[in-house]
C-alpha cells in the first residue's frame, strides 16, 4: 500500500531532510528513457539545442530544452555535465520539428511516461502537506503548463572526490530525485550534516527547495542542502561519470531566490569522511 502519509512525511523531512516515497514505474521504463536521452547527446548541437522555451518566464529554472555546463563558460557553475529539460508543453510547440527528427522524437516520448507519473507521486505528496498547509496543491497544479521539470542528467569525469555538483539549494519549492547510475547523491540541512543517500527500486525521494515557502508559509521545516561527489575513480574510461532523473516542481507566476541564497554554503572540496 503506497504511503503518503502527512505524518510520515512531516518526519521524514523533519529528521532526514528528505522522504523516500513510492514510484511505481517499471525500472524498464527509466533505463530505456536514459538510452534514448544519450542517443540525444550524440544529435548536432543545431539539433539538440532546437527546443528552446519557457513555462514561466518570471523564474530562472522554468526553461525547457538542451543546456550543455562547463566551467570554462560558466564559473558560477563549476561543473561538467549536459542535461534536458522535459516538458509536455513542448509537443504541440514543437510537433512538426519532432516529425521530421526521430531520435528527438524517440526521447520525448520515453521521457513522458516518467513525468506522468512525477506528476502523479508528487500530487499525492502536496495532497498528504494540505492537512498542515492548504492550497499547497493548487499553487503548483492550477494552471495549464504545471511548472514541473523532468531533468534528464549526464554528469562528465572530473578527479577523484570531486564535486559533480556543488552544495546548494534547488531553485524551486520541490524536487524529486528519481533515478541515478550510481552513490553520490547527499542530503542534509547544511553542511554538517550530509549523508549520502540510495536510491530504492520503485522509490523516489522527495524534499523541500530555496523556494518551499512561497508555498508553504511558517513552516518549520527546512529546504534539503545537497550536493553529487564523485565516489569511484576506477570507472573511469567510461564515457560518462554518473547519469541522474530528477523533478523540479514549482508554484506557479513565482520567481526563485537569487543564487546567493541557493548556493550560499558553496566549498571548494567536499569532506573526506
Amino acid at each position: 500500500m503506497e504511503d503518503f502519509s502527512y505524518t510520515r512525511i512531516r518526519d521524514s523531512l523533519q529528521k532526514r531532510s528528505y522522504v523516500q516515497v513510492p514510484f511505481p514505474l517499471p525500472s524498464k521504463t527509466i533505463e530505456t528513457a536514459i538510452t534514448a536521452f544519450f542517443k540525444f547527446l550524440e544529435e548536432p548541437n543545431s539539433i539538440k539545442e532546437h527546443i528552446r522555451f519557457s513555462i514561466a518566464p518570471k523564474h530562472r529554472r522554468g526553461d525547457v530544452g538542451f543546456q550543455h555546463r562547463d566551467p570554462s563558460d560558466n564559473r558560477l557553475h563549476n561543473d561538467y555535465k549536459d542535461f534536458f529539460h522535459f516538458h509536455p508543453a513542448l509537443f504541440e510547440k514543437y510537433d512538426e520539428f519532432l516529425k521530421s527528427h526521430p531520435t528527438v522524437r524517440d526521447f520525448m516520448h520515453k521521457a513522458f511516461p516518467i513525468w506522468e507519473q512525477t506528476y502523479k507521486t508528487v500530487g499525492n505528496i502536496l495532497n498528504a502537506l494540505e492537512m498542515e498547509y492548504p492550497k499547497v496543491y493548487s499553487n503548483v497544479f492550477d494552471t495549464k503548463d504545471v511548472h514541473l521539470l523532468l531533468r534528464f542528467l549526464k554528469y562528465e569525469w572530473q578527479s577523484s572526490g570531486k564535486y559533480l555538483a556543488k552544495p546548494h539549494y534547488d531553485a524551486g519549492s520541490f524536487t524529486l530525485a528519481i533515478a541515478e547510475s550510481c552513490e553520490g547523491l547527499r542530503i542534509g540541512s547544511g553542511p554538517e550534516t550530509l549523508e549520502t543517500v540510495e536510491h530504492q527500486e520503485g522509490e523516489a525521494l522527495f524534499m523541500l527547495s530555496s523556494n518551499f515557502r512561497t508555498v508553504m508559509p511558517d513552516s518549520s521545516l527546512h529546504a534539503g542542502w545537497h550536493d553529487v561527489i564523485q565516489t569511484d575513480d576506477s570507472l573511469i574510461g567510461r564515457p560518462f561519470a554518473r547519469w541522474a532523473l530528477v523533478a523540479f516542481i514549482e508554484a506557479h507566476s513565482v520567481e526563485a531566490l537569487p543564487r546567493s541564497e541557493t548556493h550560499k554554503w558553496v566549498v571548494e572540496t567536499p569532506a573526506t569522511t
